[in-house]
């Protein structure tokens, strides 16, 4: 007969208050190291277990007044000590033995019979006797001490000095920052000064200047970088196979994680430095790929919760290299002259921004044009469509294909037209 004391409770997980940066980087443990012990769950009444970062604004407060009432285990995370009933204590920055180690905790007190399947609303449960700290290497055995209650405080006296990062992302252990949560893309940098807002748009989409449609294409065009073919590369293979990629550079790794849809990259991607090694870096620099070995995700899982501002949305990540890797000019692959149109409307509120982005989308997303016709009659700069047409392909957003094309044009001109309010709105993009 099997003893069931001696099997491992899943922990159902509610995330509550911990940030987008938080939840990706807990996902990612959870489809990886953690895909036998952790479950993802979104209510805390399917869940057995919550996790909370004490240090997120208004975390603190939301627990003291409604959290504790569930009478679940909670895993607290915090770069402060925090001592309550029923609570394990991580240190930030995370670390995956950490987590590993505290959930070991919570599943032995899961076993004390009554515990697993207790509803919410039942009598609390006896106070944990494990507190778990998480260090760095090398890990030491984990610290064993009776958890008390102590004199609660309003969050507002207790404050958690956090140092402020700006709106590119934060660490792990600077998520408490007390400003809205991140969206994890590259939206516009309101921060910026106009000139500064400027220079960042030439350093995306160049400063050529226009050129006639029948001139010599060859002037707007160029070799596709080697960096924005390796990065599309690791990103085909990690969908595909659904696993991690490692995409070696000398600079650095990157990693592109299909499961959780970020990359990692640790040079930050709004700066000078990354957007040299984007325009420099050759097949002498390495490039090559390969699904990440087990070792491979441990090191990495720690990584990212050291270095948590590295963690980017996919899309992101890719339109905003595009930009930096053709400055406003044309791989070889895209003509200018060809007639195509966008399969669907680009996520532009998770995307780095520069002029005219938003009316370019909607006449490519009504109607097949040439990018020359789009800037024509968008009287616009060229740059910013040719901006647009290689970063949207490089996301798979651009349709080529003659037979779709026609079928989506004839369509649009047998059928009455719309006239809702997202055709109105479409219409005063386009200038119509």
């Amino acid at each position: 007969m099997i003893d069931k004391s001696k099997q491992n409770i899943t922990l159902r997980v509610c995330l509550e208050d911990v940030g987008e940066h938080n939840k990706a980087i807990l996902d990612f443990f959870f489809a990886k190291l953690g895909q036998h012990t952790f479950r993802r769950v979104d209510t805390q009444e399917d869940a057995n277990v919550l996790i909370i970062d004490y240090d997120y604004p208004e975390a603190r407060q939301r627990y003291e007044e409604r959290y504790h009432n569930w009478h679940k285990p909670t895993i607290v995370l915090s770069v402060s000590p925090v001592e309550l009933n029923d609570v394990i204590w991580l240190v930030k920055p995370l670390t995956s033995r950490a987590l590993m180690d505290a959930a070991e905790a919570v599943q032995e007190h899961l076993k004390t019979p009554g515990m697993a399947a207790a509803p919410a609303k039942e009598a609390p449960v006896a106070a944990m006797e494990t507190v778990v700290a998480a260090v760095d290497e090398p890990i030491a055995e984990p610290v064993v001490a009776p958890l008390l209650r102590p004199e609660i405080k309003p969050a507002t006296e207790a404050p958690v000095n956090i140092p402020l990062v700006n709106d590119m992302g934060s660490r792990l252990d600077d998520t408490a920052a007390n400003a809205p949560q991140e969206s994890l893309g590259l939206s516009t940098q309101s921060h910026l000064s106009d000139e500064e807002q400027e220079a960042r748009w030439q350093q995306l989409c160049g400063t050529l200047g226009d050129v006639e449609p029948t001139a010599d294409t060859s002037v707007v065009q160029r070799e596709d970088n080697f960096f924005l073919s390796s990065l599309r590369d690791a990103v085909r293979l990690a969908r595909q196979c659904q696993q991690g990629v490692l995409l070696n550079f000398p600079q650095t790794p990157l990693y592109v994680l299909p499961e959780i849809h970020r990359i990692f990259c640790a040079i930050p991607i709004e700066t000078e430095a990354f957007r040299t090694f984007v325009q420099l870096c050759n097949s002498h620099d390495g490039g090559k790929m390969h699904i990440l070995s087990t070792s491979e995700i441990h090191e990495l899982n720690d990584r990212i919760a050291e270095q948590a501002s590295g963690l980017y949305d996919l899309e992101s990540f890719v339109w905003t290299s595009s930009l930096l890797s053709t400055q406003g000019l044309l791989p070889r692959e895209l003509d200018p002259h060809k007639q195509v149109g966008l399969r669907h409307w680009p996520s532009l509120t998770r995307l780095e921004q520069f002029p005219h982005v938003m009316p370019i989308a909607a006449l490519w997303s009504v109607s097949a044009n040439s990018a020359f016709e789009v800037a024509s009659s968008l009287n616009v700069p060229q740059r910013y469509v040719f901006s647009f047409y290689n970063a949207a392909h490089a996301l798979g957003l651009i349709e080529q294909d003659p037979d779709k094309l026609i079928t989506k044009q004839s369509t649009s001109r047998t059928t009455e037209a719309p006239r809702g309010l997202f055709s109105r709105l479409l219409k005063r993009l386009i200038g119509g």
